[in-house]
């Protein structure tokens, strides 16, 4: 008897093993087919070879920039780490009962300097970028770096109808 129902239990587990398989069989192949070749390159690569194919960059232009990239992700994703904590410890100052109005203000004040601190490299790395560029290859970066920081969607939602910024946004990097 209890061969019998061990016997049915492994043939249970069995059926449910070959279901979960066949499962990730057919996703496996379904993901391949809408994703062609993107398991060989990393989000980083693409975005730098369009920063090459984009600005023209020469051999040493985009090894400089290569350089330049890398300190500033490593500086990036220091940042990010510590903007991360602040978010948790405010959401749980936040679900206590009785939150800590200084401990928020402090955790706010600090998030404003990371957030601060991230421009800096942003506008350290544009700059250190552009100092490498020919002038065509300035006006291109300035391209580049406006539709980023999507300046342009921002306007969409701007409650102002004839705001005197929008035809200076127009008017950057087409001179």
């Amino acid at each position: 008897m209890k061969a019998e129902r061990t016997n049915r239990i492994l043939l249970w587990l069995n059926l449910l093993l070959l279901i979960i398989i066949s499962s990730a069989i057919i996703t496996f192949i379904v993901m391949s087919k809408v994703n062609p070749g993107s398991g060989n390159k990393s989000g980083v690569i693409n975005s730098m070879t369009m920063l090459k194919d984009e600005l023209a960059l020469t051999d040493e232009q985009f090894a400089k920039v290569n350089l330049l990239n890398d300190k500033t992700l490593r500086l990036y994703n220091i940042v990010m780490d510590m903007m991360c904590q602040d978010n948790l410890e405010m959401l749980e100052e936040l679900s206590r009962n009785n939150s800590n109005s200084t401990k928020l203000d402090s955790l706010a004040k600090n998030y404003g300097i990371l957030n601060a601190s991230l421009r800096r490299y942003t506008i350290d790395y544009f700059k250190n970028v552009k100092s490498i560029c020919n002038e065509e290859q300035k006006r291109r970066l300035t391209l580049i770096f406006k539709q980023i920081m999507e300046l342009e969607d921002q306007c969409v939602v701007c409650n102002k109808k004839d705001c005197p910024r929008r035809e200076r946004l127009k008017n950057l990097g087409n001179n």
